[in-house]
């Protein structure tokens, strides 16, 4: 009999345990760099990039290894890739015009996940990278996705302890509660410096058949304000991408939705 730690399900764990290792500032990694950023031992690392290179998901890169480009074909056949792939003129042209930082987010159980981003030249204000998740009550992104989830995953989320990231932070069940409800009749949710200190946001959902898909936001610095020109623009774009979205689905892929975003 194997030994528990040569197991299938312990390889595939470690696997992906090394995988993690790389991200926007690690993009090339040499062996060493992924044992010591995943924690594994260089004798799994070698015994993985093994496995992983021929399978084309870990690619040479000179002296160290980079992510294969298998993993971006995998990734483009993704549902959420329409929604990215459909939001993309439309998140370009807002923030050309409002010249922000602009995101498009889904949600993941009681988690925004960041699925692209817009940042202007030279921006210094904090921004969420694609891959990144924050709690959903704490951004706007969450409470705008939060607003229009089903109830099994609003009332999970209102149910646990709501972390404090910020002073501002909404942490009370009630008061979140009540500003879902806010959200649900203006489709606009806010966090002023409730993720960030210095950072406010605006995002308004994505939302087919009544559930939101998706979610786009403005952030600016605090110091900065929002205008009804802010809000209707967000909330153009948002609309836009509903309808291009919708749009593919009509074209046979009606599958996709809920598990959509």
């Amino acid at each position: 009999m194997k030994p528990a730690h040569d197991s299938p399900a312990s390889i595939l764990s470690k696997a992906f345990e090394l995988l993690d290792s790389f991200g926007p500032d690690r993009r090339v990694l040499t062996l060493t760099q992924m044992s010591r950023i995943s924690g594994l031992p260089k004798s799994t690392v070698h015994r993985l990039i093994g496995r992983l290179v021929p399978l084309g998901f870990l690619e040479q890169h000179g002296a160290g290894f980079k992510l294969g480009i298998r993993l971006r074909t995998l990734a483009a056949s993704m549902p959420v890739e329409s929604l990215r792939e459909s939001a993309l003129p439309h998140l370009a042209a807002l923030q050309s015009w409002s010249r922000s930082h602009v995101h498009l987010a889904a949600l993941r159980g009681g988690q925004v996940v960041f699925v692209e981003r817009f940042v202007p030249s030279g921006s210094r204000l904090p921004s969420g990278q694609p891959g990144d998740h924050l709690p959903a009550h704490a951004t706007a992104l969450g409470k705008a996705l939060l607003a229009f989830a089903p109830s099994p995953v609003v009332d999970e989320v209102l149910g646990t302890q709501l972390e404090a990231l910020t002073p501002r932070t909404v942490t009370d069940p009630e008061a979140l509660s009540g500003e879902l409800r806010r959200v649900r009749d203006e489709r606009v949710a806010y966090a002023r410096e409730e993720c960030r200190r210095g950072v406010t946001c605006i995002a308004t959902p994505v939302v087919i058949k009544g559930r939101a898909v998706g979610a786009v936001s403005l952030s600016v610095s605090s110091d900065n304000r929002f205008g009804r020109q802010h809000v209707d623009a967000i909330r153009v774009a948002a609309d836009r991408i509903s309808k291009d979205n919708q749009q593919t689905l009509s074209m046979g892929h009606e599958d996709w939705f809920p598990g959509q975003d």
